[in-house]
């Protein structure tokens, strides 16, 4: 039983995903121009684009490490860590045999396939690149187990500190890289400090889920076949997420050139980037609330659920409103300086595209619910064809004189107009809840003070 309050897990979950986006955007930042200055542009892009081949072993996944957590931690908030266990075997098993099976097709691959050739490397030679591709594949895959290890820390409660270790290892993978360049090391002496780096720290990870979950055994014996394909479906439902994610970032960028070439391209990216500036703040929100949200169905406590799914919508919406609102004040003064006056201003598409941010800001948090409980099959199937009929009507849209590129926006908010719809509707109903009341909490500011006082959520052994 917990004897941790919701208001303190949600603090820590909060400040341990702020600290992992924080860890992540510094090695953004400030890894180009320790690269650039010591490297070079040719071998700096060389090396940037032999990492983007093995990046794709990552879908291999296919959703069972965010399943099995979900599933975990519904399992341990009902005290029944026997058969969170079988869980956990089973997805241990399944990634194992995947991964293994992925390493040896990559050694072979890798060995056979002229990439240096296919790749046009001239500062990296051939055998080099074969070896960099094969460490970076073998790296990605490792990371395969950390997912896991994620999920068994998010079922009892511990999601903090393993996202916090986690970071932690990112930023020692990325101190150890800069390491390596600043001393002048070649580009496979730098990518064998970084894999090395991972490579203990899942290692470490490995160690502290041992003594933080006791009961977390790794092998075969409660490993269950039956698990693996009851959860199937809502893994493989989790593969359409990203391609929604992608056909709304980059899909429409290709139409956009398509219809209007690749200035409009500009000018659109340029619009959304400004106006999606409280996007990750809605990702640190959704990240906090999510294994909440999973242990309290777990035990059935939807009055604590529904509670969580306002409070955060409400946060989320107010988040958005206040940052459209700076946004539309600045954000003519922050296009010219952001790309120094040489893209031309569009204040009403700007306006177009913060509308649709403070739509989506509905939608997006509410979309936790089906996630955190393995019910988003539909849910992604609808966003699915959604967003590529949003895309057909940006088509249509464009061509119309009086729109133009504004038209590719008014597509992206009729989308997020749906998605808000069905999404919202679909949650309320697996929490119970109903639209007067979740659109009265939406105004009612003494919320979070109720919140904190309800009940204990039990998640799991949480000590």
């Amino acid at each position: 039983m917990s004897t941790r309050s919701l208001k303190r897990r949600l603090i820590v979950g909060f400040g341990a995903n702020t600290f992992s986006r924080l860890s992540i955007t510094l090695t953004q930042i400030f890894s180009v121009p320790v690269f650039l200055s010591h490297w070079g542009v040719h071998l700096y892009g060389e090396w940037i684009l032999l990492n983007t081949i093995p990046s794709y072993l990552g879908l291999s996944d296919v959703g069972f490490g965010s399943v099995a957590g979900n599933e975990m931690t519904m399992l341990a908030a009902a005290q029944d860590f026997d058969q969170a266990l079988v869980v956990f075997q089973s997805v241990w098993v399944l990634t194992t045999v995947i991964t293994s099976l992925l390493g040896l097709l990559l050694i072979a691959t890798v060995w056979v396939l002229p990439l240096g050739t296919w790749l046009h490397m001239h500062a990296i030679s051939a055998s080099d690149a074969r070896l960099i591709v094969l460490l970076l594949g073998l790296a990605v895959l490792l990371g395969m187990q950390e997912t896991l290890f994620q999920a068994a820390f998010r079922c009892v409660g511990k999601y903090p500190l393993g996202t916090m270790a986690k970071s932690l290892v990112v930023l020692g993978a990325f101190l150890s890289t800069m390491v390596g360049v600043a001393l002048h090391q070649s580009p496979v002496v730098v990518t064998v400090l970084y894999v090395a780096t991972n490579a203990v720290g899942v290692f470490a990870l490995w160690i502290l889920l041992r003594r933080e979950v006791p009961w977390i055994q790794f092998g075969i014996r409660h490993a269950q076949w039956d698990v693996i394909r009851r959860l199937s479906g809502p893994a493989l439902s989790f593969m359409a997420l990203p391609l929604v994610n992608a056909l709304n970032l980059q899909g429409i960028l290709v139409v956009i050139g398509w219809v209007m070439g690749p200035i409009a391209v500009v000018s659109f990216n340029t619009a959304r980037t400004i106006s999606r500036s409280a996007a990750q703040g809605m990702n640190l929100i959704n990240n906090s609330i999510w294994p909440e949200m999973s242990a309290a169905f777990g035990v059935g406590a939807m009055d604590i659920a529904r509670m969580l799914h306002r409070r955060a919508c409400q946060i989320s919406l107010v988040l958005c409103l206040g940052i459209t609102l700076g946004v539309a004040l600045l954000g003519d003064w922050i296009w010219r300086i952001w790309t120094v006056g040489k893209v031309p201003t569009d204040p009403v598409l700007l306006y177009i595209m913060l509308l649709q941010m403070v739509v989506s800001a509905f939608w997006f948090t509410s979309a936790v619910v089906p996630l955190a409980i393995n019910q988003h099959q539909k849910m992604a199937r609808a966003m699915l064809i959604a967003t590529c009929l949003a895309l057909v009507l940006a088509w249509f849209l464009m061509h119309v004189s009086t729109l133009g590129l504004r038209g590719a926006a008014i597509a992206l908010v009729l989308e997020d107009l749906f998605a808000a719809t069905y999404i919202l509707r679909d949650s309320l109903r697996l929490l119970g809840d109903n639209l007067g009341d979740f659109a009265r909490s939406m105004v009612d500011v003494s919320l979070l003070q109720r919140l904190w006082r309800r009940p204990k959520l039990p998640l799991g052994n949480e000590e």
